[in-house]
């Protein structure tokens, strides 16, 4: 384990050393005349406003710390390596936080990948590098989600709602909820349309009673169209996620939601909305799969207004899956990504605000990265998502803006 980063135990020392001095400069410019000393006082006052501008917000209501795909792959870093850097990193910025979701896919094998692997050894690694590296969260208060690896095991949270002081999380598990080869497994339309009405039900309830706390819906599988969804691959992957993103879209227009999901890992399928970083704001427009009871794939599509916030919580394992010698940044190259960056996302609550901000093992970083063509094997997907549906680039952190108790009352 790397050693902890303590920074942000210094700041207050820092701060209380900066207004003592500025109190000092004020004093002993009393001596000085009338002038000197207004010109003094003002520097003192700027002096003091730059250092609590440089003091991190610490009156959050909620921090909670999201990441997803803790998946080993032979020619990336070992993933809690990659982890525990970027947990670092947000302890660098002064953030603590107090809880965490984690979207899913904690072991990778090449064949093992429909909730058959075990995920327990591997969450045992997660918690004991939370704990090492953001000690204020509690280990009660982390959030596994299912992946397709992964087993139903104790340690995966249950379905449904997940009440909090502050914040509610919604989980849809894989394999019940929100499963992954949709179109090619039998059953998956049953499963789907069933959640979809259980959320519906939830969300429909929440809103009647007033309820004012921000939804983090947690999942694993994405609710966009990709190349995953169509007749060029073979799994019509979440041919089904319209059923999920009506239910969602229309609470939006009386909760504050966020979705969380992982599985892409860039790799391709996900470069027109930015590789492994995508975010999407209430407000945007994204693809949405469209399909008809016998399908087992689509490459129909609508497009969508966002009512709620839709993002990846960050890959912490790999971006690509494919031999090292295959696989080139080059804007040539048929293994490459829109965006590389394994990270994770800090998502603060406040009573009129929440942020969010993505970080790398350096830092922050953009919260979305701009679309590009997908060449992915070959380019076999050229042409069916068109540039003008590509994502620009956003920038974080990004602030949204609550609804109020009294919007919120209207809207209900």
């Amino acid at each position: 384990m790397k050693q902890k980063s303590s920074s942000f135990r210094i700041w207050p020392i820092i701060v209380l050393l900066l207004c003592v001095c500025a109190a000092a400069a004020v004093i002993l410019s009393g001596c000085s005349g009338t002038a000197k000393e207004n010109g003094t006082e003002e520097a003192a006052e700027e002096a003091v406003e730059e250092v609590t501008e440089a003091v991190p917000d610490s009156d959050a209501n909620a921090v909670i710390f999201t990441a997803s795909d803790f998946q080993a792959d032979y020619h990336f870093d070992d993933p809690e390596d990659t982890l525990e850097g970027i947990l670092e990193a947000v302890g660098r910025d002064g953030m603590q936080p107090d809880s965490a979701i984690i979207c899913g896919d904690y072991t990778n094998d090449a064949k093992l990948h429909d909730y058959q692997l075990s995920p327990e050894e591997s969450i045992e690694e997660i918690r004991e590098i939370i704990g090492d590296e953001a000690p204020s969260v509690k280990s009660e208060n982390i959030i596994f989600v299912q992946g397709n690896h992964d087993k139903l095991t104790e340690s995966i949270a249950e379905s449904g709602l997940h009440e909090y002081s502050d914040y509610l999380v919604y989980v849809l598990n894989t394999e019940n909820d929100f499963p992954w080869k949709q179109g090619k497994v039998s059953g998956c339309h049953f499963k789907v349309t069933r959640a979809a009405s259980e959320m519906k039900k939830c969300f429909d309830g929440l809103i009647a009673n007033g309820e004012t706390r921000p939804v983090i819906i947690a999942g694993h599988v994405p609710l966009h169209y990709t190349a995953r969804t169509s007749s060029r691959h073979t799994t019509g992957d979440n041919l089904y996620s319209s059923l999920i993103f009506d239910v969602v879209n229309e609470a939006a227009s009386g909760m504050d939601i966020i979705y969380l999901f992982g599985h892409d890992h860039s790799k391709g399928w996900d470069c027109y909305l930015g590789g492994s970083c995508v975010y999407k704001a209430p407000g945007d427009t994204m693809l949405i799969p469209e399909f008809n009871d016998n399908d087992i794939n689509t490459d129909s599509f609508k497009e969508e207004t966002l009512g709620f916030t839709y993002m990846n919580a960050g890959y912490t394992g790999y971006y690509m899956n494919c031999a090292p010698e295959e696989y080139s940044s080059d804007p040539g190259s048929q293994y490459r990504a829109a965006d590389e960056t394994l990270t994770g996302s800090v998502i603060e609550i406040y009573d009129d605000r929440i942020v969010i901000t993505r970080y790398d093992e350096n830092g922050k970083h953009d919260l979305g990265s701009a679309g590009e063509a997908n060449p992915y094997k070959g380019g076999i997907d050229e042409g069916l998502i068109g540039p003008e549906y590509y994502s620009s680039p956003e920038a974080g952190p990004a602030v949204i803006e609550r609804r109020t108790i009294m919007e919120l009352e209207d809207a209900a």
